[in-house]
């Protein structure tokens, strides 16, 4: 159990924290799209990871998808296919994140890219009339940053630029390669299971 008076920061990873998320939907709605093989040339082209460091822009990211599968699928059918892993919040944590804002400092630390982070704000502000930039101190997005987890350097930079005192800091995320990197410049940490509730490891 995590007891929060113990800590003064909190850095919360996104999907699977405080968004559902499941991969294989995007995976199979891909597969369905462009065929399993030309589907799985998406990932060992490393398309994803191009698009969420921001080396690729989402124009680039629709070209290249239908270069390798040699089709032409719209922007907007193969990004309904690339958000369809973003599921649903669940009130509790959005309020517990609202309680916690008023104790703690609070970032939050994405694997994300421009087209998901979009997607996903705009269901938060709909749903709850919030914006990401109202419920943390900070926000840090892999494709702004040019960073990804589970990278020091990506770890490295919140830490300086934020200040940090990690004895009085905690990172949740879902990764266990994540947490894993994060634990290796120092960052104490808590691994929850995907899509599970943060706010159930908690003592106050």
């Amino acid at each position: 159990m995590i007891h929060l008076s113990d800590f003064d920061t909190i850095i919360f990873d996104f999907g699977g924290v405080i968004l559902d998320i499941d991969p294989d939907l995007s995976r199979r709605r891909f597969a369905a799209m462009l065929g399993i093989e030309k589907a799985r040339m998406l990932e060992t082209e490393q398309l994803p990871q191009l698009y969420e460091t921001g080396s690729i822009s989402r124009t680039e990211f629709v070209d290249r998808i239908n270069r390798i599968a040699g089709t032409n699928i719209s922007e907007g059918e193969i990004i309904a296919a690339w958000n369809a892993m973003l599921l649903n919040y669940k009130p509790a944590r959005i309020e517990w994140i609202k309680r916690l804002h008023k104790t703690h400092k609070l970032l939050m630390l994405s694997n994300t890219n421009d087209a998901h982070f979009e997607y996903f704000h705009n269901k938060l502000i709909s749903e709850y009339g919030v914006t990401f930039y109202q419920l943390f101190d900070h926000v840090y997005l892999s494709h702004e940053m040019g960073l990804l987890k589970p990278s020091q350097e990506i770890y490295e930079t919140v830490i300086r630029e934020q200040q940090l005192n990690l004895e009085r800091t905690i990172f949740i995320e879902d990764t266990p390669r994540n947490v894993a990197g994060a634990q290796e410049v120092g960052l104490p940490t808590l691994l929850i299971p995907r899509n599970g509730e943060f706010y159930e490891f908690f003592e106050d």
